[in-house]
C-alpha cells in the first residue's frame, strides 16, 4: 500500500505572467507592532494599579496565539500617608496560556516618615502566570532588590491582572500583517 503526499493548494493571487499558490492550510503571520494601552491592578501588602503602555504584537498560529513586546508602565500605591510610584520597564512574552515577563523598577516612597523625605530603590522583577492568549495575564512576581535602598513596606512577592489592549484581538484576520 502506498500513500501520495497531500498538497493543501488555494489560489493566492493571479497576475498576468504568475499565479501564486498558498501550500498551507492555516495562516501563520505576526500582526505588525503597535503601541497599545496596558493596565492592571495587583497586590503587594497593599493593592497597587499599574497604567502605561506596550510595543506590543501578536502571532497568530492554526493552535493558538503568542504575544511579545516591551512595556512602559508605573506602578501606584497609595495609603493614608503616602504616595508610592514605581516607573518601570519590562519585555512580556506570552504563549496560548503561559506568560513571562521581566521588569526593572524604580519606586519613590513619598513622604515616608514624618520628616517629609523620599526614599527611592530598583528592583528587577521577573513574573510567570497563566495568559489568556497574551490579552488577559495573571502573574506572580518575585522582586529581587538591585540597590541598597529598600522599600520596606511592601514585600518582595507580588500578584497582577493585567490586560494588553489590543485592538488586533478582535480582528486578527484583517490586522496589519508585518512583512
Amino acid at each position: 500500500m502506498s500513500s501520495s503526499p497531500v498538497l493543501f493548494a488555494q489560489r493566492v493571487r493571479e497576475t498576468r505572467d504568475t499565479i501564486s499558490f498558498r501550500t498551507r492550510p492555516f495562516d501563520r503571520y505576526w500582526t505588525r507592532p503597535r503601541i497599545v494601552p496596558k493596565v492592571g491592578v495587583g497586590a503587594q501588602d497593599r493593592a497597587f494599579f499599574e497604567a502605561g503602555i506596550q510595543y506590543h504584537n501578536i502571532y497568530k498560529h492554526p493552535l493558538t496565539l503568542l504575544s511579545q513586546g516591551p512595556y512602559c508602565t508605573v506602578d501606584v500605591f497609595v495609603d493614608d500617608s503616602n504616595l508610592l510610584l514605581g516607573p518601570k520597564l519590562g519585555y512580556e512574552f506570552t504563549a496560548g496560556l503561559f506568560g513571562a515577563a521581566a521588569d526593572v523598577t524604580y519606586f519613590v516612597d513619598h513622604n515616608y516618615n514624618k520628616e517629609g523625605s523620599n526614599r527611592k530603590s530598583i528592583v528587577f522583577t521577573p513574573k510567570v502566570g497563566i495568559s489568556i492568549l497574551g490579552f488577559a495575564n495573571l502573574f506572580y512576581g518575585y522582586q529581587v532588590p538591585l540597590s541598597d535602598d529598600r522599600i520596606s513596606t511592601i514585600t518582595r512577592n507580588r500578584f497582577s491582572l493585567v490586560f494588553n489592549l489590543n485592538a488586533d484581538y478582535f480582528d486578527l484576520k484583517d490586522a496589519r500583517r508585518k512583512n
